[in-house]
């Protein structure tokens, strides 16, 4: 279709001056009869200073990105001839047109509407909701047709399993108490949600921003799945090791099991971020790794101060999980606090004290040009300095968005002790199980906590993206994130605890197979993530491809898992 002819369907004009649009682009065609210079910048980037993007003499299209709002300006000869801010919508087609305008702003007038970017998520919210009808709907009618055999085989929930160490142990058989099992399923359910969520972003997120990790400061969908996998990992630490300390397991013996697992997990990290660059540039941090320095300092001080005895007895205690886990708290907060005073305090060469930025064009609005290389603070200085610049990760939005010229990798040193404050919040879940055996207790105080550390965390950042003291930034794992991702792990698991453990309303398929192998398939994604058979290659896709792609590589990997959990096959580390 020639682009002269515009229709008001976006989906048909998929071209801008001869190039081919990709997902989350728009085509702009200024529109002027002397020489001008069109200069940009995404609101994304703050403070970032406006950039010469083209100059022209005569009609001209340009391709921008829609997923933030673009800042621009139009100068000639004489100056400036306009400016504005405008948000593109995807596939749309827009003209600019200079001869109309004077001087102040001006905005484009779309020729041809943009496609609804977001109208396969919905279409496939529908399908799998529908699905997942039907499939109660058969579940209903073969409870009450099929007989015994058959339906124990093929719909009866599967509640034993073998080689468990998460083991919800309860009190005095006299007290009251909810009703419980061998497993606490919805900490599988948890944990389960939490891989799948990161395979399906880590394979692509269906092309949308927000299964992508923030820019710089900010929270996505992508964002919440590692801390919340390592809210998961801190419940199934307290209650492993519970359950192995009240036999006749020694302290000693406990903490070679942690520090062993711990170690086994980091060489496994390592092995996967050099599998494709050897080791002169493997990634020495990554994500397995930074779940491994957690395990261990969680594990270390839960073998030591950990409470073999459990304590349940009738009444009330306001504070009995506190008294269970003080010194746990207080050995994370210390080094919380280490890591506030190091971030706030210590300056890096040539970057003002706490700084807190992305490097680059950051603040350089005004002229400020001097962040070029401090990305990061003195958390990326510190992980250059130690690590190397060729051990970290070499990509990242922001170095697009910012053009920072330095490496930074969002699993560093410096945020491990900033990230021990979510696995200790998970390990605090678990001893709510442990000191209270009635279920409105235990919930009561799962959604007390997740209102206490949201408040915190929207404190520190003053309820706003790039706002407060320390803003919610998944690169840095600020206090602030670790604060806002535990608290919704914690209202979470009271939700999954209420509806599954306590109301049996829900068996938390297929992601209750995906928890009881969760590390399997997580290091086994990421293993072949480059196969053909989870990564396809589809020319100029469109975001109903990508989406159907990537949760498409997402299920194949939910269905190993259901095929690992029907040969009762249970990998843990």
């Amino acid at each position: 279709m020639s682009l002269g002819v515009y229709e008001n369907v976006g989906y048909f004009i998929r071209e801008c001056d001869g190039r081919r649009l990709r997902y989350d682009q728009a085509c702009l065609q200024v529109i002027t009869s002397e020489k001008v210079s069109f200069w940009s910048q995404y609101l994304e980037c703050e403070g970032c200073a406006l950039l010469e993007t083209a100059t022209f003499k005569n009609n001209t299209k340009l391709v921008f990105g829609t997923t933030s709002p673009l800042k621009y300006a139009v100068h000639n000869a004489n100056g400036e001839i306009c400016n504005g801010t405008y948000q593109f919508g995807e596939f749309g087609q827009y003209d600019l047109n200079l001869t109309e305008v004077t001087t102040g702003e001006c905005a484009p007038k779309m020729t041809a509407e943009p496609d609804a970017a977001y109208l396969p998520i919905l279409t496939a919210i529908v399908i799998l909701f529908s699905m997942a009808t039907l499939w109660y709907i058969v579940k209903g009618i073969g409870k009450r047709v099929v007989a015994g055999r058959m339906y124990a085989r093929f719909f009866n929930r599967e509640d034993n399993e073998l080689g468990s160490d998460t083991r919800v142990l309860t009190g005095d058989s006299a007290a009251p108490r909810a009703p419980t099992r061998s497993r606490l399923r919805s900490l599988d359910i948890f944990r389960g949600f939490a891989v799948a969520l990161m395979i399906f972003v880590n394979s692509g997120g269906g092309g949308y921003d927000i299964f992508r990790h923030s820019v710089w400061n900010g929270l996505t969908a992508a964002d919440l799945a590692a801390p919340w996998f390592a809210f998961a990992m801190g419940q199934a630490l307290v209650l492993a090791l519970h359950s192995r300390l009240r036999t006749s397991m020694t302290r000693w013996t406990a903490f070679m099991h942690v520090a062993r697992r711990s170690l086994f997990l980091a060489i496994i990290g390592i092995v996967l971020g050099s599998v494709n660059s050897g080791w002169s540039g493997a990634r020495l941090p990554g994500v397995l790794q930074r779940l491994a320095a957690l395990h261990l300092l969680a594990g270390a001080v839960e073998v030591v101060a950990i409470s073999t005895d459990q304590g349940i007895v009738p009444g009330h205690s306001l504070i009995r999980d506190i008294r269970a886990g003080w010194k746990q708290w207080l050995f994370t907060l210390s080094l919380v606090a280490v890591h506030l005073t190091v971030t706030l305090t210590v300056a890096a060469p040539g970057c003002p004290r706490g700084y807190l930025g992305p490097g680059g064009l950051h603040l350089s609005e005004h002229g400020n040009y001097s962040l070029q290389n401090c990305t990061g603070g003195i958390s990326g200085y510190i992980d250059r300095e130690i690590l190397g610049p060729s051990h970290l990760y070499q990509h990242g939005t922001f170095k697009d968005v910012y053009h920072t010229t330095v490496p930074y990798d969002p699993e560093g040193l410096l945020g491990v002790l900033s990230g021990v404050l979510v696995l200790q919040a998970g390990a605090h879940a678990a001893r709510l199980m442990l000191a209270y055996n009635h279920a409105r207790a235990r919930i009561m105080r799962w959604v007390f906590y997740s209102i206490i550390f949201g408040l915190a965390g929207g404190g520190l950042c003053q309820f706003s993206k790039n706002g407060g003291p320390i803003p919610v930034n998944k690169n840095l794992w600020s206090v602030s994130y670790c604060l806002v991702t535990s608290s919704m792990a914690f209202f979470a698991q009271a939700v999954l605890y209420y509806v599954v453990d306590l109301k049996n309303r829900w068996g938390g398929r297929p992601f209750y197979y995906a928890g009881q192998n969760a590390l399997v398939i997580y290091i086994g994604s990421e293993l072949l993530k480059n196969h053909v058979l989870f990564n396809y290659k589809i020319p100029y896709p469109a975001h109903a491809q990508l989406l159907t792609t990537n949760t498409a590589t997402a299920m194949i990997w939910l269905a190993i898992a259901i095929a690992l959990h029907r040969k009762r096959i249970f990998i843990t580390i």
